[in-house]
């Protein structure tokens, strides 16, 4: 496997993306990314989770052409390939933003079933990057 997208975002176990989240003691909020340890010295109010490994399609589109910066992908327009963008709902509560894989847009419904999986990045300099992404399950 290449080098991890981002550090502290992301584990991988079995093929599957286990993302890093954050937990409310006091309200039982859940966010992803997490929150920052470091932001909230000393308050015990904020927990680290390890969210779902599924979830249930929410939204999707495609995204036809090199998003703008900090975008880390290939942006030439000959060089670019069209992908599925969606938001996953995961049994937590919060919505994710991933990558779709493994499935074209058209063989995707509202509230489908989704697993997490990896997928690479290759970026403009060369590197190849791993990042979450989800596909049907």
């Amino acid at each position: 496997m290449s080098e991890l997208i981002a550090e502290g975002l992301f584990r991988v176990e079995d093929g599957r993306a286990v993302l890093f989240g954050s937990r409310r003691r006091s309200t039982g909020v859940v966010k992803f990314p997490a929150e920052r340890p470091e932001l909230f010295d000393g308050d015990d109010d904020i927990e680290p989770i390890e969210l779902s490994t599924a979830g249930t399609l929410y939204t999707y589109t495609t995204q036809e052409f090199p998003p703008p910066l900090p975008y880390r992908g290939v942006r030439d327009p000959a060089e670019f390939k069209p992908y599925v963008v969606g938001f996953v709902q995961l049994d937590e509560g919060v919505v994710v933003e991933s990558l779709i894989v493994n499935v074209t847009a058209g063989d995707l419904r509202i509230g489908q079933a989704l697993v997490s999986t990896t997928s690479e990045l290759k970026t403009a300099d060369g590197q190849t990057l791993t990042t979450f992404a989800f596909q049907p399950a």
